[in-house]
């Protein structure tokens, strides 16, 4: 059978563009060393491209005649304007948590890390001296000063815990005994309290950057009680000295406020654990809602208010009136309808009804569906929010570059030795190593502490508390255990089983599904459906599975073979 050879047209030579006038030899290259950054290779290609640009375009650039000048002058442009500037000092994890990189951050490789940054098994300073750098290394018992314990976010959260719980105890006791004309030993122990917290906050701050102190929201209770403790200190102090009791007496109302903050400041230590953890983004993403949808209510009522007072201006005045349409948004309707005739006997009624309908009927349900709908949102992703906020945490105890690091209120004498003598002393070796000396001989009780908990927990290991949200992954040696004994030096089958994929229901006696038992594990959170990648790669190792259990069988066929002949 003859072949039909499709004969095509050879190509016509693209003529060149128009724009083009060839290479230049007036033109330079962009100097490129092997030593610039990506960043600078990308800067200085750009720099060259837009001088072609200009001399084609025959608008040359002010500085073209003199290009170091005006790259000199674009890098500082765009370093002015690049969207990357604020992340250069950060690593991987910190801006994945800056980005809200849930998903990322709750992979069972990511959690193993931060689990061993908060144990303390991955370190960044290992040892105290004047020439110490930070640098991530796992923790080796025998060569890692027994100081740098101080920087484990472990340890770090439990001091923290203990200070508040001292700093409220200090409140409470300055609140109860309330002195208006002096001011007590107790009240200068809570003033000393509040000044470290303060140092601390701000120490955090600088060394956290303002978008990653952002992404904690304990820090906004932080900076409220910041604010209210100083207003206190501010009018007690007025108070005392103009022997203005009155304004003594609102001093200390301020201060009362300060316990809307401080108490659940200290209960921020259940967040790390599972189910307060979820809770917490769920009411955040509910108070985001809810403030969106007030602004709708804030328009609605505005209207009603103004009507409802100029209507009856007569009867009612205007801040009586706005308690009324108040009660009947929080529910008490009947309040509107009993006065509807007093406001006006002809528009008064079916004003009323229109608004007590749209408000108790059709604000109040989309309002409780809206934040149905923010909770479901939020706790079908509990496991990724409570990593979430767990990786915030331990990233944001480890963020810090200063060598030594002084819990409050140490952190204070560490201020008022250190601060003054930089104002005219040079920050060289030996003031470092003088401020590990003082650190040395103000946390030692600390550490000691550390040291024997260590100790002790060395002695009986247990489980770190979040093994219900590390990955499904079978320990082989304890399938490999539970073979038969002709089994276990053959190879286990593939580890990976994937949670949402569940082995076939067994059928009973009539041919019914039995019900499989309810894992109560299984309960505490709602996971997503598993994607197509993560389905065929089920399948996969379960052919692999397969396919071993085959060689294993053809391996014991051909051994019993070779005994029989």
């Amino acid at each position: 059978m003859p072949l039909r050879v499709r004969s095509l047209p050879m190509a016509v030579e693209r003529p060149p563009s128009p724009h083009w006038a060839g290479p230049d030899d007036n033109t330079p290259l962009p100097d490129i060393g092997h030593a610039d950054s990506f960043r600078d290779v990308v800067k200085k290609i750009s720099s060259h491209c837009k001088c072609i640009a200009d001399r084609e375009s025959e608008q040359p650039s002010p500085n073209y005649e003199n290009p170091e000048e005006g790259e000199s002058d674009e890098r500082e442009g765009d370093d002015e304007d690049d969207p990357t500037a604020p992340f250069v000092c950060l690593n991987a994890l910190e801006i994945a948590a800056i980005a809200d990189a849930k998903r990322f951050l709750s992979q069972h490789v990511v959690q193993k890390i931060i689990t061993d940054i908060w144990n303390g098994e991955i370190i960044f300073w290992d040892s105290l001296s004047a020439h110490s750098t930070k640098k991530p290394r796992f923790y080796n018992r025998s060569t890692a000063d027994p100081f740098s314990r101080l920087r484990v976010p472990k340890y770090l959260k439990a001091y923290e815990v203990m200070f508040f719980g001292s700093f409220l105890g200090l409140y409470y006791g300055v609140l109860i005994e309330q002195n208006r004309y002096s001011i007590t030993p107790l009240e200068i122990l809570l003033y000393t309290w509040f000044a470290a917290f303060f140092y601390d906050e701000v120490s955090e701050y600088i060394d956290a950057g303002s978008i990653f102190y952002a992404t904690d929201v304990w820090n906004l209770f932080d900076m409220c009680m910041i604010a209210i403790g100083i207003v206190f200190a501010v009018l007690r102090f007025v108070g005392l000295s103009t022997m203005d009791y009155e304004l003594v007496d609102i001093a200390f109302d301020v201060l009362s406020l300060e316990a809307l903050f401080m108490v659940p400041r200290i209960c921020s230590v259940l967040s790390l654990s599972p189910y307060w953890g979820t809770l917490i983004p769920c009411l955040k993403e509910m108070g985001k809602d809810f403030l969106k949808f007030m602004v709708l209510v804030a328009i609605i009522y505005m209207g009603f208010l103004t009507t409802f007072s100029l209507v009856g201006r007569a009867t009612f005045s205007f801040p009586h009136m706005a308690m009324i349409v108040t009660k009947i948004f929080f529910g008490s309707s009947y309040v509107g309808f009993d006065v509807m005739d007093q406001i006006d006997p002809i528009f008064g009624p079916p004003l009323m009804f229109i608004f007590v309908t749209l408000s108790s009927i059709l604000l109040m349900g989309s309002l409780t569906g809206m934040l149905s709908n923010s909770f479901s949102r939020v706790i079908l992703h509990a496991r990724e929010e409570y990593l979430y906020i767990y990786s915030v945490y331990v990233l944001e105890a480890s963020t810090s570059n200063r060598l030594t690091h002084f819990y409050p209120p140490f952190n204070l004498i560490a201020l008022g030795i250190f601060r003054p003598l930089r104002l005219f002393l040079p920050s060289d070796g030996k003031f470092r190593q003088a401020r590990i000396i003082l650190l040395k001989a103000t946390h030692a009780p600390i550490v000691a502490v550390i040291k024997l908990y260590e100790w002790i927990s060395s002695k009986f290991k247990g489980s770190d508390g979040f093994q219900s949200f590390r990955d499904p992954r079978p320990d082989p040696t304890k399938r490999l255990s539970a073979l038969p004994a002709h089994r276990r030096d053959s190879r286990p089958p593939s580890g990976y089983r994937h949670s949402m994929l569940q082995p076939p229901q067994q059928s009973g006696a009539n041919g019914a599904p039995k019900p499989r038992p309810r894992d109560p594990e299984s309960d505490d959170f709602v996971t997503d459906a598993p994607t197509d990648v993560e389905v065929q790669i089920a399948e996969l190792a379960s052919k692999i599975d397969r396919l071993t259990t085959l060689v294993i069988a053809l391996q014991s066929d051909v051994g019993t073979e070779t005994v029989r002949i």
